[in-house]
Protein backbone atom coordinates (compact mmCIF):
# COMPACT_ATOMS: atom_id res chain seq x y z
CA UNK A 1 0.00 0.00 0.00
CA UNK A 2 1.00 3.62 -0.61
CA UNK A 3 0.25 5.62 2.50
CA UNK A 4 0.55 9.20 3.65
CA UNK A 5 -0.35 11.15 6.75
CA UNK A 6 -2.00 14.51 6.25
CA UNK A 7 -2.92 17.55 8.27
CA UNK A 8 -6.18 17.46 10.21
CA UNK A 9 -8.20 19.55 7.79
CA UNK A 10 -11.40 18.66 6.02
CA UNK A 11 -10.69 17.98 2.35
CA UNK A 12 -13.52 20.37 1.57
CA UNK A 13 -11.90 23.27 3.42
CA UNK A 14 -10.00 25.88 1.41
CA UNK A 15 -6.68 26.20 3.20
CA UNK A 16 -6.73 29.92 3.96
CA UNK A 17 -4.15 29.30 6.67
CA UNK A 18 -1.63 29.26 3.81
CA UNK A 19 -2.47 32.93 3.20
CA UNK A 20 -2.48 34.44 6.68
CA UNK A 21 -1.84 38.12 5.94
CA UNK A 22 -3.89 38.65 2.80
CA UNK A 23 -6.57 41.28 2.74
CA UNK A 24 -8.71 41.73 -0.39
CA UNK A 25 -7.43 44.30 -2.87
CA UNK A 26 -9.69 47.21 -3.76
CA UNK A 27 -9.99 45.81 -7.25
CA UNK A 28 -9.46 42.07 -7.53
CA UNK A 29 -7.64 42.33 -10.85
CA UNK A 30 -5.75 39.08 -10.36
CA UNK A 31 -8.78 36.80 -9.96
CA UNK A 32 -8.37 35.38 -13.48
CA UNK A 33 -5.02 33.87 -12.46
CA UNK A 34 -6.89 31.39 -10.28
CA UNK A 35 -8.64 30.06 -13.35
CA UNK A 36 -5.66 30.21 -15.72
CA UNK A 37 -3.02 28.30 -13.69
CA UNK A 38 -0.65 27.51 -16.59
CA UNK A 39 1.25 29.92 -18.84
CA UNK A 40 4.12 30.20 -21.31
CA UNK A 41 7.18 32.38 -20.60
CA UNK A 42 9.26 33.27 -23.67
CA UNK A 43 12.85 34.56 -23.50
CA UNK A 44 14.07 35.65 -26.92
CA UNK A 45 16.06 38.39 -28.60
CA UNK A 46 19.33 39.18 -30.36
CA UNK A 47 21.27 37.38 -27.60
CA UNK A 48 19.89 34.07 -28.91
CA UNK A 49 22.38 34.34 -31.79
CA UNK A 50 25.23 33.71 -29.33
CA UNK A 51 23.43 30.55 -28.11
CA UNK A 52 24.58 30.98 -24.50
CA UNK A 53 21.54 32.40 -22.75
CA UNK A 54 20.17 35.89 -22.27
CA UNK A 55 22.79 37.10 -19.71
CA UNK A 56 25.76 36.61 -22.08
CA UNK A 57 26.39 40.36 -22.48
CA UNK A 58 26.75 40.79 -18.72
CA UNK A 59 28.60 37.55 -18.03
CA UNK A 60 31.20 38.11 -20.75
CA UNK A 61 31.37 41.88 -20.15
CA UNK A 62 31.15 42.40 -23.90
CA UNK A 63 31.72 45.93 -25.21
CA UNK A 64 28.29 47.50 -25.71
CA UNK A 65 29.11 48.59 -29.27
CA UNK A 66 30.14 45.04 -30.17
CA UNK A 67 26.97 43.56 -28.71
CA UNK A 68 24.78 46.03 -30.57
CA UNK A 69 26.18 44.76 -33.86
CA UNK A 70 24.05 41.65 -33.36
CA UNK A 71 21.11 43.64 -34.76
CA UNK A 72 22.77 43.47 -38.19
CA UNK A 73 22.38 39.68 -38.34
CA UNK A 74 19.07 39.28 -36.52
CA UNK A 75 16.71 38.02 -39.22
CA UNK A 76 14.57 35.25 -37.69
CA UNK A 77 12.76 34.17 -40.82
CA UNK A 78 11.43 31.09 -39.01
CA UNK A 79 9.43 33.20 -36.55
CA UNK A 80 5.72 32.51 -36.77
CA UNK A 81 3.61 34.06 -34.04
CA UNK A 82 0.62 31.92 -34.93
CA UNK A 83 2.68 28.73 -34.52
CA UNK A 84 4.08 29.91 -31.18
CA UNK A 85 0.69 30.78 -29.75
CA UNK A 86 -0.84 27.68 -31.30
CA UNK A 87 1.67 25.62 -29.33
CA UNK A 88 0.81 27.48 -26.13
CA UNK A 89 -2.88 26.81 -26.75
CA UNK A 90 -2.27 23.13 -27.54
CA UNK A 91 -0.23 22.81 -24.33
CA UNK A 92 -3.22 23.96 -22.30
CA UNK A 93 -1.71 27.34 -21.39
CA UNK A 94 -3.98 30.32 -20.81
CA UNK A 95 -1.62 33.28 -21.05
CA UNK A 96 1.83 34.13 -22.38
CA UNK A 97 4.57 36.41 -21.01
CA UNK A 98 7.05 37.57 -23.67
CA UNK A 99 10.32 39.46 -23.19
CA UNK A 100 9.47 42.78 -24.79
CA UNK A 101 12.74 44.18 -23.44
CA UNK A 102 15.24 42.20 -21.42
CA UNK A 103 18.26 43.59 -19.55
CA UNK A 104 20.21 44.04 -22.79
CA UNK A 105 17.90 46.95 -23.64
CA UNK A 106 16.86 45.54 -27.04
CA UNK A 107 13.14 46.07 -27.73
CA UNK A 108 11.18 43.49 -29.70
CA UNK A 109 8.52 46.08 -30.46
CA UNK A 110 8.18 49.40 -32.25
CA UNK A 111 9.39 52.25 -30.03
CA UNK A 112 10.23 55.89 -30.60
CA UNK A 113 12.26 56.09 -27.38
CA UNK A 114 15.26 54.19 -28.80
CA UNK A 115 16.36 52.92 -32.21
CA UNK A 116 17.77 49.79 -30.54
CA UNK A 117 14.69 47.79 -31.52
CA UNK A 118 13.65 45.05 -33.90
CA UNK A 119 11.73 47.32 -36.28
CA UNK A 120 14.33 50.04 -36.85
CA UNK A 121 17.66 48.23 -36.44
CA UNK A 122 17.36 44.72 -37.87
CA UNK A 123 16.94 43.27 -41.36
CA UNK A 124 13.86 41.50 -39.99
CA UNK A 125 12.09 44.83 -39.52
CA UNK A 126 8.85 43.41 -38.11
CA UNK A 127 7.10 44.25 -34.85
CA UNK A 128 7.34 40.88 -33.06
CA UNK A 129 5.16 41.96 -30.17
CA UNK A 130 2.37 43.19 -32.45
CA UNK A 131 2.31 39.85 -34.23
CA UNK A 132 2.23 37.98 -30.92
CA UNK A 133 -0.63 40.16 -29.71
CA UNK A 134 -2.67 39.34 -32.83
CA UNK A 135 -1.90 35.63 -32.44
CA UNK A 136 -2.90 35.72 -28.75
CA UNK A 137 -6.23 37.28 -29.70
CA UNK A 138 -6.76 34.58 -32.33
CA UNK A 139 -6.07 31.71 -29.92
CA UNK A 140 -7.87 33.18 -26.91
CA UNK A 141 -4.73 33.78 -24.84
CA UNK A 142 -3.92 36.74 -22.62
CA UNK A 143 -0.65 38.54 -23.39
CA UNK A 144 1.79 39.55 -20.67
CA UNK A 145 4.89 41.61 -21.43
CA UNK A 146 8.19 41.16 -19.61
CA UNK A 147 9.83 44.57 -19.34
CA UNK A 148 13.16 45.19 -17.59
CA UNK A 149 12.13 48.50 -16.07
CA UNK A 150 15.36 49.63 -14.40
CA UNK A 151 18.15 47.23 -15.34
CA UNK A 152 19.46 48.06 -18.81
CA UNK A 153 23.02 47.27 -19.92
CA UNK A 154 23.10 49.31 -23.14
CA UNK A 155 21.16 52.55 -22.56
CA UNK A 156 23.10 55.27 -20.66
CA UNK A 157 21.95 55.53 -17.06
CA UNK A 158 20.26 52.14 -16.88
CA UNK A 159 20.76 50.21 -13.64
CA UNK A 160 23.20 47.29 -13.72
CA UNK A 161 23.34 44.13 -11.60
CA UNK A 162 25.06 45.03 -8.32
CA UNK A 163 26.38 48.20 -9.95
CA UNK A 164 28.93 46.22 -11.97
CA UNK A 165 29.23 48.47 -15.04
CA UNK A 166 32.09 47.74 -17.46
CA UNK A 167 31.67 50.10 -20.41
CA UNK A 168 31.79 53.89 -20.59
CA UNK A 169 28.71 53.76 -22.84
CA UNK A 170 26.67 52.73 -19.80
CA UNK A 171 27.42 55.94 -17.89
CA UNK A 172 24.51 58.29 -17.42
CA UNK A 173 21.81 59.58 -15.11
CA UNK A 174 19.30 56.98 -13.87
CA UNK A 175 16.41 59.47 -13.69
CA UNK A 176 17.09 60.58 -17.25
CA UNK A 177 17.01 56.93 -18.35
CA UNK A 178 13.61 56.48 -16.69
CA UNK A 179 12.16 59.64 -18.23
CA UNK A 180 13.51 59.14 -21.77
CA UNK A 181 13.49 55.34 -22.21
CA UNK A 182 11.69 53.26 -19.57
CA UNK A 183 8.54 55.27 -18.90
CA UNK A 184 7.94 56.23 -22.55
CA UNK A 185 8.31 52.58 -23.57
CA UNK A 186 6.00 51.38 -20.81
CA UNK A 187 3.44 53.95 -21.90
CA UNK A 188 3.54 52.75 -25.53
CA UNK A 189 3.38 49.10 -24.46
CA UNK A 190 0.16 49.84 -22.57
CA UNK A 191 -1.30 51.90 -25.41
CA UNK A 192 -0.41 49.70 -28.38
CA UNK A 193 -0.40 46.15 -27.02
CA UNK A 194 -2.82 46.33 -24.04
CA UNK A 195 -1.02 43.71 -21.92
CA UNK A 196 -2.87 41.73 -19.28
CA UNK A 197 0.39 41.71 -17.26
CA UNK A 198 3.47 43.90 -17.02
CA UNK A 199 6.12 41.51 -15.76
CA UNK A 200 8.91 43.54 -14.17
CA UNK A 201 12.26 42.10 -13.07
CA UNK A 202 15.55 42.78 -11.21
CA UNK A 203 14.58 46.04 -9.47
CA UNK A 204 18.03 47.53 -8.85
CA UNK A 205 17.82 51.14 -7.58
CA UNK A 206 14.09 50.88 -6.90
CA UNK A 207 12.55 52.54 -3.85
CA UNK A 208 8.99 53.00 -2.60
CA UNK A 209 8.40 56.46 -4.14
CA UNK A 210 9.51 55.22 -7.56
CA UNK A 211 7.37 52.09 -7.15
CA UNK A 212 4.31 54.23 -6.46
CA UNK A 213 5.16 56.43 -9.42
CA UNK A 214 5.36 53.51 -11.85
CA UNK A 215 2.14 51.94 -10.56
CA UNK A 216 0.28 55.24 -10.94
CA UNK A 217 1.74 55.59 -14.44
CA UNK A 218 0.35 52.15 -15.36
CA UNK A 219 -3.05 52.50 -13.66
CA UNK A 220 -3.86 55.83 -15.36
CA UNK A 221 -3.30 54.20 -18.75
CA UNK A 222 -4.60 50.66 -18.20
CA UNK A 223 -6.17 50.02 -14.80
CA UNK A 224 -6.66 46.27 -15.28
CA UNK A 225 -3.05 45.39 -16.19
CA UNK A 226 -1.52 43.19 -13.51
CA UNK A 227 1.81 44.16 -11.93
CA UNK A 228 4.09 41.58 -10.31
CA UNK A 229 6.15 41.90 -7.13
CA UNK A 230 9.44 42.16 -9.01
CA UNK A 231 8.57 45.79 -9.58
CA UNK A 232 10.09 46.26 -6.11
CA UNK A 233 11.71 43.02 -4.92
CA UNK A 234 13.92 40.40 -6.52
CA UNK A 235 12.39 36.95 -6.75
CA UNK A 236 14.95 35.63 -4.27
CA UNK A 237 13.64 38.09 -1.66
CA UNK A 238 9.95 37.16 -1.76
CA UNK A 239 9.94 34.28 0.73
CA UNK A 240 11.80 36.45 3.25
CA UNK A 241 9.58 39.54 3.03
CA UNK A 242 8.16 40.84 6.28
CA UNK A 243 4.46 41.46 6.83
CA UNK A 244 5.14 45.17 6.54
CA UNK A 245 6.91 44.76 3.19
CA UNK A 246 4.04 42.70 1.79
CA UNK A 247 1.57 45.31 3.06
CA UNK A 248 3.58 47.97 1.26
CA UNK A 249 3.37 46.01 -2.00
CA UNK A 250 -0.37 45.59 -1.63
CA UNK A 251 -0.93 49.27 -0.80
CA UNK A 252 1.25 50.22 -3.77
CA UNK A 253 -1.00 48.21 -6.09
CA UNK A 254 1.09 45.12 -6.81
CA UNK A 255 -1.22 42.25 -7.77
CA UNK A 256 0.74 39.04 -7.26
CA UNK A 257 4.00 37.58 -5.97
CA UNK A 258 6.70 36.30 -8.32
CA UNK A 259 8.86 33.84 -6.39
CA UNK A 260 12.51 33.06 -6.97
CA UNK A 261 13.23 31.48 -10.35
CA UNK A 262 12.54 27.74 -10.35
CA UNK A 263 11.24 27.85 -6.75
CA UNK A 264 7.95 26.32 -5.58
CA UNK A 265 7.23 27.70 -2.09
CA UNK A 266 5.71 25.54 0.62
CA UNK A 267 2.92 28.09 0.99
CA UNK A 268 2.20 31.71 0.11
CA UNK A 269 0.62 34.48 2.22
CA UNK A 270 -0.99 35.97 -0.91
CA UNK A 271 -3.82 34.45 -2.96
CA UNK A 272 -2.15 35.12 -6.31
CA UNK A 273 1.41 34.00 -6.90
CA UNK A 274 3.52 32.48 -9.61
CA UNK A 275 6.52 30.23 -10.10
CA UNK A 276 8.64 30.83 -13.20
CA UNK A 277 10.34 27.61 -14.32
CA UNK A 278 12.70 26.64 -17.13
CA UNK A 279 12.01 23.64 -19.35
CA UNK A 280 15.72 22.81 -19.28
CA UNK A 281 18.33 24.79 -17.29
CA UNK A 282 18.27 27.96 -19.41
CA UNK A 283 15.93 30.87 -20.05
CA UNK A 284 17.28 32.23 -23.33
CA UNK A 285 18.37 29.80 -26.04
CA UNK A 286 21.44 27.73 -25.12
CA UNK A 287 22.49 25.23 -27.76
CA UNK A 288 24.44 23.13 -25.24
CA UNK A 289 21.62 22.76 -22.72
CA UNK A 290 19.95 19.41 -23.27
CA UNK A 291 18.72 18.83 -19.70
CA UNK A 292 15.06 18.78 -20.71
CA UNK A 293 12.32 18.11 -18.19
CA UNK A 294 10.11 15.16 -18.99
CA UNK A 295 6.38 15.71 -19.59
CA UNK A 296 5.79 13.87 -16.30
CA UNK A 297 8.02 16.34 -14.43
CA UNK A 298 6.16 19.28 -15.97
CA UNK A 299 2.81 17.82 -14.90
CA UNK A 300 4.15 17.12 -11.40
CA UNK A 301 5.31 20.70 -11.00
CA UNK A 302 2.05 22.06 -12.41
CA UNK A 303 0.00 20.01 -9.94
CA UNK A 304 2.33 20.89 -7.06
CA UNK A 305 1.96 24.62 -7.75
CA UNK A 306 -1.79 24.50 -8.35
CA UNK A 307 -2.28 22.40 -5.20
CA UNK A 308 -0.64 25.24 -3.24
CA UNK A 309 -2.69 27.97 -4.92
CA UNK A 310 -0.22 29.27 -7.49
CA UNK A 311 0.28 29.62 -11.24
CA UNK A 312 2.96 27.84 -13.31
CA UNK A 313 4.87 30.03 -15.79
CA UNK A 314 6.92 27.63 -17.92
CA UNK A 315 9.69 29.03 -20.11
CA UNK A 316 10.44 28.48 -23.79
CA UNK A 317 13.68 29.68 -25.42
CA UNK A 318 13.30 29.92 -29.22
CA UNK A 319 16.28 29.53 -31.55
CA UNK A 320 17.91 32.53 -33.29
CA UNK A 321 15.90 31.79 -36.44
CA UNK A 322 12.61 32.07 -34.53
CA UNK A 323 11.77 28.37 -34.42
CA UNK A 324 11.03 26.53 -31.19
CA UNK A 325 13.20 23.47 -30.42
CA UNK A 326 11.56 20.15 -31.25
CA UNK A 327 12.12 18.91 -27.69
CA UNK A 328 10.04 21.82 -26.40
CA UNK A 329 7.25 21.13 -28.88
CA UNK A 330 7.13 17.42 -28.01
CA UNK A 331 7.07 18.02 -24.25
CA UNK A 332 4.39 20.72 -24.36
CA UNK A 333 2.24 18.76 -26.81
CA UNK A 334 2.23 15.76 -24.48
CA UNK A 335 1.36 17.93 -21.48
CA UNK A 336 -1.49 19.45 -23.49
CA UNK A 337 -2.85 16.01 -24.26
CA UNK A 338 -2.90 15.23 -20.54
CA UNK A 339 -4.64 18.51 -19.74
CA UNK A 340 -7.22 17.83 -22.44
CA UNK A 341 -8.43 14.92 -20.32
CA UNK A 342 -7.56 16.11 -16.82
CA UNK A 343 -7.85 19.89 -17.04
CA UNK A 344 -10.85 19.88 -14.69
CA UNK A 345 -8.42 19.07 -11.87
CA UNK A 346 -6.19 22.07 -12.74
CA UNK A 347 -8.07 25.09 -14.06
CA UNK A 348 -9.80 26.96 -11.26
CA UNK A 349 -8.60 24.44 -8.69
CA UNK A 350 -8.00 25.53 -5.11
CA UNK A 351 -5.23 24.81 -2.62
CA UNK A 352 -5.53 21.29 -1.30
CA UNK A 353 -5.57 20.17 2.32
CA UNK A 354 -3.60 17.10 1.25
CA UNK A 355 0.14 17.60 0.99
CA UNK A 356 0.95 14.58 -1.18
CA UNK A 357 3.91 12.26 -0.89
CA UNK A 358 7.35 12.32 -2.50
CA UNK A 359 11.09 12.76 -2.13
CA UNK A 360 13.86 14.94 -3.56
CA UNK A 361 14.53 14.27 -7.24
CA UNK A 362 17.92 12.50 -7.51
CA UNK A 363 18.84 14.48 -10.66
CA UNK A 364 18.51 17.86 -8.95
CA UNK A 365 20.36 16.54 -5.91
CA UNK A 366 23.19 15.46 -8.21
CA UNK A 367 23.30 18.96 -9.75
CA UNK A 368 23.56 20.49 -6.29
CA UNK A 369 26.43 18.18 -5.32
CA UNK A 370 28.21 18.97 -8.60
CA UNK A 371 27.96 22.70 -7.85
CA UNK A 372 29.29 22.17 -4.33
CA UNK A 373 32.22 20.11 -5.66
CA UNK A 374 33.03 22.76 -8.27
CA UNK A 375 32.97 25.45 -5.60
CA UNK A 376 35.24 23.38 -3.35
CA UNK A 377 37.81 23.00 -6.13
CA UNK A 378 37.75 26.62 -7.31
CA UNK A 379 37.10 28.41 -4.05
CA UNK A 380 34.13 30.19 -5.62
CA UNK A 381 30.69 30.41 -4.08
CA UNK A 382 28.46 27.49 -5.08
CA UNK A 383 25.60 28.48 -7.38
CA UNK A 384 22.26 27.79 -5.76
CA UNK A 385 20.45 24.77 -7.19
CA UNK A 386 16.73 24.56 -6.49
CA UNK A 387 16.00 20.98 -5.45
CA UNK A 388 13.07 19.48 -7.32
CA UNK A 389 10.69 16.90 -5.86
CA UNK A 390 9.73 13.53 -7.32
CA UNK A 391 6.18 12.86 -6.17
CA UNK A 392 4.24 9.63 -5.87
CA UNK A 393 1.02 11.62 -5.66
CA UNK A 394 -0.34 15.13 -5.17
CA UNK A 395 -3.78 16.64 -4.73
CA UNK A 396 -5.90 19.55 -5.94
CA UNK A 397 -9.53 20.32 -5.15
CA UNK A 398 -12.53 22.43 -6.13
CA UNK A 399 -16.31 22.49 -5.94
CA UNK A 400 -16.63 19.59 -3.51
CA UNK A 401 -14.25 17.28 -5.37
CA UNK A 402 -10.77 16.14 -4.33
CA UNK A 403 -8.43 15.19 -7.18
CA UNK A 404 -5.60 12.79 -6.35
CA UNK A 405 -2.94 12.87 -9.07
CA UNK A 406 -1.19 9.50 -9.03
CA UNK A 407 2.28 9.58 -10.63
CA UNK A 408 3.48 6.21 -9.32
CA UNK A 409 0.75 3.63 -9.59
CA UNK A 410 0.49 1.77 -6.26
CA UNK A 411 0.78 -1.98 -5.99
CA UNK A 412 -2.48 -2.96 -4.39
CA UNK A 413 -4.83 -0.52 -2.68
CA UNK A 414 -4.21 3.20 -2.35
CA UNK A 415 -4.32 4.35 1.27
CA UNK A 416 -4.43 7.74 3.01
CA UNK A 417 -4.39 8.03 6.81
CA UNK A 418 -5.91 10.98 8.67
CA UNK A 419 -8.57 11.67 6.04
CA UNK A 420 -11.44 13.86 7.27
CA UNK A 421 -14.82 14.25 5.61
CA UNK A 422 -17.10 11.84 3.79
CA UNK A 423 -16.92 10.53 0.23
CA UNK A 424 -19.97 10.04 -1.96
CA UNK A 425 -18.33 8.70 -5.08
CA UNK A 426 -14.90 7.71 -6.40
CA UNK A 427 -13.83 7.36 -10.04
CA UNK A 428 -10.97 8.13 -12.39
CA UNK A 429 -11.19 11.40 -14.31
CA UNK A 430 -10.28 9.58 -17.54
CA UNK A 431 -13.14 7.11 -16.97
CA UNK A 432 -16.00 8.91 -15.24
CA UNK A 433 -18.55 6.18 -15.88
CA UNK A 434 -16.79 3.49 -13.86
CA UNK A 435 -17.16 3.91 -10.11
CA UNK A 436 -14.34 2.68 -7.87
CA UNK A 437 -14.94 1.00 -4.54
CA UNK A 438 -13.46 2.49 -1.39
CA UNK A 439 -13.58 2.13 2.39
CA UNK A 440 -13.33 5.06 4.81
CA UNK A 441 -13.18 4.20 8.49
CA UNK A 442 -11.80 6.20 11.41
CA UNK A 443 -9.98 8.60 9.11
CA UNK A 444 -8.30 5.90 7.01
CA UNK A 445 -9.23 5.88 3.32
CA UNK A 446 -8.54 2.76 1.25
CA UNK A 447 -9.32 2.89 -2.48
CA UNK A 448 -9.49 -0.23 -4.65
CA UNK A 449 -7.77 0.96 -7.83
CA UNK A 450 -7.65 -0.97 -11.12
CA UNK A 451 -4.42 -2.88 -11.79
CA UNK A 452 -3.03 -0.40 -14.37
CA UNK A 453 -3.03 3.42 -14.66
CA UNK A 454 -4.94 5.11 -17.47
CA UNK A 455 -2.15 7.59 -18.28
CA UNK A 456 1.62 7.27 -17.98
CA UNK A 457 1.98 10.92 -16.87
CA UNK A 458 -0.60 10.86 -14.08
CA UNK A 459 -3.93 9.20 -13.53
CA UNK A 460 -6.37 11.38 -11.58
CA UNK A 461 -8.54 9.81 -8.90
CA UNK A 462 -11.68 11.87 -8.20
CA UNK A 463 -13.26 11.81 -4.75
CA UNK A 464 -16.64 13.54 -4.65
CA UNK A 465 -17.09 14.70 -1.09
CA UNK A 466 -20.28 14.19 0.89
CA UNK A 467 -21.10 14.80 4.54
CA UNK A 468 -23.74 12.19 5.40
CA UNK A 469 -22.89 8.80 3.90
CA UNK A 470 -22.02 5.32 5.03
CA UNK A 471 -18.32 5.90 4.07
CA UNK A 472 -18.18 2.66 2.14
CA UNK A 473 -18.91 1.87 -1.50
Amino acid sequence: MLACGLCALSPLARTNDLRPDFQPLETDRGAWLDEAKFAMFIHWGISSQLERGEWVLFRDKMPVAEYKKLVDTFNPVGFNADEWMGLAKAAGMKYVVFTGKHHDGFALFRTEASDFNVVDSTPFGRDVLAELKAACNKHGLKLGIYYSHVQDWTHPGGAIHKGESWDAAQAGDFRTYLDTVALPQIGKLLERYEPAILWFDTPWQMDAPLGHEIVRFVRVRKPETLINSRLMYHGMEIEGLSREQRDELREMGVDYLSYRDRTIPAASPWPYWETAMTLNQSWGYNSKDTAWKTPEKVVQQLVDIVGKGGTYLLNVGPRPDGTIPEETVDILTRVGEWLGINGEAIYGAEPSALSGYGEVDPASLARQRAQEEKARKTGARARKVELEMDYHWLATQKAGTMYIHLFNWPEGDFKIDGFEGGIGKAYLLADRETEISFDLKNGTLVVDLPPEPLDDLATVLCLEMKLDIDNKR
